[in-house]
């Protein structure tokens, strides 16, 4: 630091030059003093006076003069400083060991006050008198101004820290935390300084820490905004939610500098949240397990917001209709009104509801008519808006039908009497009255019958006893089952009789009181002669039938003899016929052109083909029997078996061979081994040439529930799974390709009789079995076979 420009020129060496050196040194001073914007000041302790240089005059508001007084300089400063200011020069006058002083203080020129930074030094002689005391000042009003600005808006920021219900936080270019503000230390009960650098994260529970921490590094290194959710913890075990964000700062060069962030407490925004969703849960599930269709639409578009099970099973879909508009997921609702129905329930807020309306729907594959009751209900928000609209629907279609059955019972009823010239009747028991239909009225040839004793008048009297006793039973007891008689009845005007079947029904009130009779009456004279004849002829055509049986058994035994012998004469020719190749081939091969030899080839493979084809059908024409012995057959023996004998053709494909536990099953190991040989020969066949094929085989037992019963037995059933992912087909052929010498591919490019699979379901169905296919093309096929798990039970 500079101080004074003055000298001590008591010194009786001191010379003009050195004078003059000390005065060029003194210029220098003073231009560097300048420069720097220092006024330089000295005070001869002696006389009171004190001299300035330019600048100095100019700060302390003096006129253009180098000497003034301390009284004088006194007055120029601020009244609130001067007592700062004279106690910093005192402690520096008193004594050499304390000989400088510093102070800021403010001068007063004209009303406007300037800051200034005074420093000085006071000199003692040899007998530690006070004969001098120098310094400088320097302006630092702008300084002053920016720290008093910085001060106020460091006191600004630390008001927003307090008022604002988020703490604030910084980092710098390394990500680590440089500043965070005390509402974070008071949701943690922790020091701020712990919180530094990145001692922020201990804060946070363990179970979100790492991910926490991840989520602001991936940011921080992307330099992108950052926001994340997470837990923290109190040092008295209290936890709180918290959404913490923050953006990358830079300076006003574009220099990275760090991180400027908030985190917000939202614990009651979780906790509300977690409940709205608690509660939200408890209404979907309601609405989930309603027993009755329940759907959400939001939107002018009418997308489905959300549909139950019931609703989806109505429709005949699943859940990824959700989300969709309701014509996308439903084109069959095209040209039916529903549609529009609910965009002008959402234009207008009114509901709509009826009490059956009908809607054609899918049911599976088919189209079908369904009757339901429902209501379009509009849902509001808080400003009163349609923002979705509720569905509500029950199924009436069995009740709409029933009706339409009994509907059509009656006119069906109806038109039977008119078909079968039925004649009906009533007796009121309380009035004693009876009416008739006309066509009884014409057989009994009478004025219409009013009571009961003028119809016994009619009956032959052969009958008229037990008929009488009949009707008064029934009247005496209520009997409700139908009372049906035969009896004949007489015309009194012609005399002509007539035997009728008549029926009668007594019908009682809730106590259980008889208070009618009903019945119907037909003519069946004619019917009578006819049955006797019917009869007569059907004796006649049973007995036909029986011999003709007889007959048909026979025919069958003798196509199954003869099948089996003309396939093994037909042996014989093809043995010798491929031997006779051979032998030519192997004397004459030399000799035969390429022609002849591709010629030999081919004749070659066609007797081996017939030669197999003949095997098949030998082996179908044996599972034609009717009686096979049967037994326990444990299934994954017969497996292990079938590969054995096929282990070769497996080593030469590309193929992974699965094999789970199997089920024992009921039926005959021959017939069962050859079922499971010519699937898995399939399997290997149809293998794709590009990839691994992947064979599974597979068995569980099915559940009781989906027995079956017939004749008068009761059979449990196991189920065998054998699947590929080979070269598969379409799902159009899943019929055919178990009929006879059926073929989906040429024989050049797969071998085969196309009987093999006919051979699977004939084993199938000897043992009451079933055999499914599912197949898609370059996928795989899976065949599933059901059999008895046990002899058939008779029914309890």
């Amino acid at each position: 630091m500079l101080y004074g420009s003055t000298q001590d020129t008591r010194d009786e060496n001191f010379n003009p030059s050195t004078l003059y050196q000390l005065h060029e040194q003194g210029e220098h001073y003073r231009y560097a003093l300048e420069a720097a914007g220092v006024g330089t000041w000295d005070w001869n302790m002696l006389r009171h006076t004190i001299h300035w240089d330019s600048l100095c005059q100019e700060l302390f508001g003096f006129p253009n003069t180098s000497v003034v007084t301390y009284t004088e300089v006194i007055r120029h400063i601020h009244p609130d400083d001067y007592t700062v200011l004279r106690h910093a020069i005192q402690a520096a006058i008193q004594s050499p060991q304390h000989c400088t002083c510093e102070a800021q203080f403010r001068t007063v020129m004209n009303g406007k006050q300037r800051w200034l930074h005074g420093k000085g030094k006071a000199y003692f002689d040899e007998q530690n008198r006070l004969y001098r005391f120098a310094g400088s000042v320097q302006d630092i009003t702008d300084e002053v101004h920016t720290r008093q600005v910085l001060q106020d808006n460091a006191s600004i920021f630390e008001s927003i820290t307090q008022a604002v219900p988020a703490a604030l936080w910084m980092s710098d270019q390394e990500g680590l935390t440089t500043y965070i503000s005390q509402k974070w230390g008071d949701w943690t009960g922790r020091h701020l300084a712990s919180h530094l650098g990145i001692g922020w994260l201990d804060a946070i529970v363990t179970e979100d820490r790492e991910r926490a921490a991840q989520m602001f590094q991936a940011d921080f290194q992307a330099r992108r905004p950052h926001r994340s959710e997470f837990r923290i913890e109190h040092l008295d075990g209290s936890l709180r939610w918290v959404d913490c964000s923050g953006n990358p700062h830079y300076d006003s060069n574009g220099q990275f500098k760090g991180y400027v962030g908030a985190v917000l407490d939202i614990t009651d925004r979780v906790i509300t949240q977690q409940k709205l969703k608690i509660s939200q849960d408890h209404f979907y599930n309601l609405i989930w397990q309603a027993p009755f269709a329940i759907g959400l639409y939001v939107t002018e578009d009418i997308r489905i917001e959300m549909a139950n099970d019931a609703l989806l099973k109505m429709w005949s879909k699943d859940a990824s209709v959700i989300g969709k508009k309701l014509s996308e997921a439903l084109p069959e609702l095209k040209d039916q009104p529903f549609e529009a129905i609910l965009k002008e329930v959402y234009r207008t807020g009114i509901a709509y509801e009826t009490q059956e309306q009908r809607a054609d729907l899918y049911d599976g594959d088919q189209l079908r008519p369904y009757w339901f009751k429902f209501t379009y209900k509009p849902l509001r928000n808080e400003r009163g808006e349609v923002w979705s609209i509720l569905h509500m629907a029950v199924d009436i279609t069995e009740r709409v039908l029933a009706r339409q059955k009994i509907a059509d019972a009656e006119e069906n009823l109806r038109l039977a009497i008119d078909t079968a010239e039925l004649g009906t009747w009533y007796f009121d028991l309380q009035r004693g009255e009876m009416s008739l239909s006309d066509r009884i009225s014409n057989w009994l040839g009478t004025e219409p019958v009013s009571d009961l004793k003028s119809l016994l008048i009619n009956i032959h009297s052969k009958d008229v006893e037990h008929i009488g006793s009949s009707l008064n039973r029934a009247i005496q007891t209520g009997y409700s089952e139908p009372c049906d008689k035969e009896f004949t009845i007489i015309n009194r005007l012609t005399g002509q009789e007539r035997i009728v079947h008549a029926q009668a029904r007594t019908l009682t009130n809730e106590d259980g009181l008889a208070y009618a009779l009903t019945g119907t009456a037909q003519d069946i004279t004619n019917q009578k002669l006819v049955k006797q004849e019917l009869e007569r002829l059907v004796h006649q055509r049973t007995e036909a039938l029986r011999l003709s049986n007889l007959e048909l058994e026979q025919s069958n035994e003798n196509l199954r003899q003869f099948a089996f012998v003309a396939s093994h004469d037909l042996q014989e020719p093809l043995r010798k016929i491929q031997s006779f190749i051979t032998l030519l081939y192997n004397s004459e091969a030399q000799q035969l052109s390429t022609k002849g030899a591709n010629t030999l080839d081919r004749i070659h493979a066609s007797a081996r083909r017939m030669s197999t084809l003949i095997n098949d059908l030998l082996v179908f024409s044996s599972l034609t029997q009717k009686e096979i012995p049967m037994a326990q057959v444990s299934l994954t023996s017969l497996v292990e078996e079938v590969l054995e004998d096929l282990e070769e053709s497996i080593q030469q494909e590309n193929v992974r061979l699965e094999v789970s536990k199997l089920p024992s099953v009921w039926g005959n190991a021959s017939q069962l081994k050859q079922l499971l040989q010519n699937l898995l020969t399939n399997a290997l066949k149809f293998g794709a040439i590009d990839r691994l094929n992947h064979i599974q085989i597979k068995g569980s037992q099915v559940a009781e529930e989906t027995s079956e019963t017939f004749n008068g037995f009761v059979r449990f059933y196991q189920w065998i799974e054998i699947s590929d992912s080979g070269i598969g087909f379409e799902p159009a052929y899943q019929d055919r390709i178990f009929q006879m010498f059926q073929r989906l591919h040429s024989k050049e490019k797969y071998e085969g009789t196309g009987i093999g699979l006919a051979i699977c379901r004939k084993v199938v169905e000897n043992h009451h079995g079933n055999i499914t296919v599912a197949s898609v093309p370059d996928q795989g096929t899976t065949f599933r076979i059901y059999l008895p798990a046990m002899p058939p039970l008779p029914l309890p």
